[in-house]
């Protein structure tokens, strides 16, 4: 999308910078109306936002407006900021006060604004149902060739089992089954496990399948992803993703070399860190399929994460930090996790401090990292209308994290591919965290929609709750260090060296203009 922001010196109250489409309210979007060219007569009938966040930006005494639901940026002045904060908007000029009320920076006093968010949220749920958008995780086996200490999924590697041809043919037919009006469903497929390439034949199968639905006309199109521990990884998988439509694949490292291999370890004991970098090199050199992208998922406690400057230089060595990496914080209180004390684990109150410096740590490096806090009214496949886990015994579960666990399963798919609910379904299905007390009074509730609802278990007893993630520690500091790599001319050298570790060397070079 085009990204836009001021560069213009002499004084102007609200540089916008938009590099995403903003949400505007219908009421104001398009041509200015009659009373936005008769000055501020009526402005007593608008109020500021109450997603409206504002931060300092940098050392010319410049603040950062972001406005959470209408997914907008904005540099204003300090001016603006007290006039915002305060309610004042008669002290701000004509043209400012209409591009305000365009993007909904300044809204009708009349306007709930909760309730807008309500029917924005209708409006995205309805749109993937009426598209018939299907996203399957399929847990192609519990078994694991790895014993990593804090496993989450702890004892449930034992359950064993596969998903058989038989069994995957009986879950297409369920993904099939969601057409609506004629209109054929787009499946997403996640390969997941334990370790879903131990059982190989069932991912080739399933890869094999869903291009013959395809081909057939069956389903509109298919993509797939595989996480995994990357031990597994050969020419044959190399050729399916060549083949296929595998979009992603996600493959975990937790530090350099002496470090990994304590942590994430085979059954018998022995290390796996050169393997798996082997692997990713193989994936690198030898994948053709455009559409493949490859990410690194760095485990991070307070035990490793001083080390993993050390890994990151490693793997910049290897010319492997072109590929994305972001950064799993290792989480205590999840059920059948053996070694996930709190004095090992980020509280969320740790983050603001330690995220930045593995961010920087990163970028420095020439990794490419996402920090930016977006818009988003589905937070994961738990709360995806068409979103299901099913595993080798076909039974249907909200997210990974609850797999396993009989107490959350949603349903079974049946022998002729229908769906049998429980009512645990509905529970899941209704989810709604614009209806929760303490998210209906949260500035972030639509970057972050509730968050997890497995956090949300663990912290209230049941999902219908607030499961907040790292959004709600680091926002203003993934936006801010969003904005230096972005736009780079907004600050100083110094303010970047010591935020980002380095002055990028170009300034952005997509920069237009508004006079306001």
């Amino acid at each position: 999308m085009k990204v836009i922001v001021c560069v213009i010196k002499h004084p102007s109250p609200l540089y916008f910078l938009m590099d995403n489409t903003p949400h505007i309210l219908p009421h104001i979007v398009g041509v200015r109306r009659k009373e936005d060219m008769m000055g501020k007569e009526n402005i007593s009938q608008y109020k500021p936002s109450f997603y409206n966040l504002i931060i300092p930006l940098n050392e010319e005494g410049e603040f950062v407006l972001f406005n959470t639901l209408r997914n907008i940026v904005a540099r204003i002045d300090r001016e603006t900021k007290e006039g915002l904060e305060t309610g004042s908007l008669e002290r701000l000029d004509n043209e400012t006060i209409t591009r305000m009320r365009e993007t909904g920076v300044i809204i009708p006093k009349n306007l709930d604004e909760l309730d807008y968010l309500k029917y924005l949220r209708i409006l995205h749920l309805g749109n993937m149902l009426a598209n018939s958008r299907v996203g399957l995780t399929l847990v192609m086996t519990y078994s694991c060739n790895l014993a990593c200490p804090y496993c989450y999924e702890g004892d449930r590697k034992t359950k064993g089992g596969l998903l058989t041809p038989k069994k995957i043919d009986k879950i297409l037919t369920f993904a099939k089954n969601h057409e609506q009006n004629d209109k054929k469903p787009i499946v997403s497929i996640s390969f997941y496990g334990g370790e879903p390439l131990l059982n190989w034949k069932g991912c080739k199968y399933t890869l094999k399948r869903l291009k013959e639905m395809k081909d057939e006309g069956e389903i509109r199109d298919y993509s797939t992803s595989f996480v995994t521990n990357g031990i597994l990884i050969n020419e044959e998988t190399i050729d399916a993703i060549n083949t296929y439509n595998v979009y992603s694949m996600q493959i975990t490292l937790d530090g350099p070399r002496d470090i990994h291999d304590k942590r994430r370890i085979k059954i018998n004991g022995e290390g796996t860190f050169d393997e798996i970098i082997e692997n990713i090199k193989l994936l690198k050199n030898e994948v053709t399929n455009e559409k493949f992208r490859l990410g690194l998922r760095i485990n991070v406690d307070k035990t490793n994460y001083k080390r993993i400057p050390e890994l990151l230089d490693f793997l910049k060595k290897e010319g492997l930090n072109d590929i994305p990496i972001s950064y799993g914080i290792v989480r205590s209180n999840i059920p059948y996790c053996s070694d996930c004390s709190n004095t090992h684990v980020f509280l969320g109150r740790d983050l603001p401090e330690y995220l930045p410096f593995l961010w920087k740590e990163a970028y420095r490096r020439g990794f490419k990292i996402t920090t930016r806090p977006n818009l988003k009214f589905v937070y994961c496949v738990y709360d995806n209308p068409n979103g299901y886990v099913v595993d080798p015994e076909l039974k249907v579960y909200p997210c990974w994290e609850m797999v396993g666990a009989e107490k959350y399963i949603i349903g079974k798919i049946k022998e002729e591919g229908s769906f049998e609910p429980e009512p645990f379904y509905y529970t899941v299905k209704t989810r709604n965290p614009i209806e929760f007390e303490e998210c209906k009074n949260c500035k972030l509730l639509p970057i972050c929609m509730g968050g997890c609802a497995a956090e949300s278990t663990r912290r209230n007893g049941h999902p219908n709750g607030p499961g907040c993630d790292i959004t709600k520690y680091v926002w203003k500091e993934g936006l801010k260090f969003y904005l230096m790599r972005k736009y780079p001319n907004l600050f100083t050298n110094k303010e970047l060296t010591e935020i980002l570790g380095t002055v990028p060397m170009e300034e952005n070079s997509n920069m237009l203009k508004f006079k306001l």
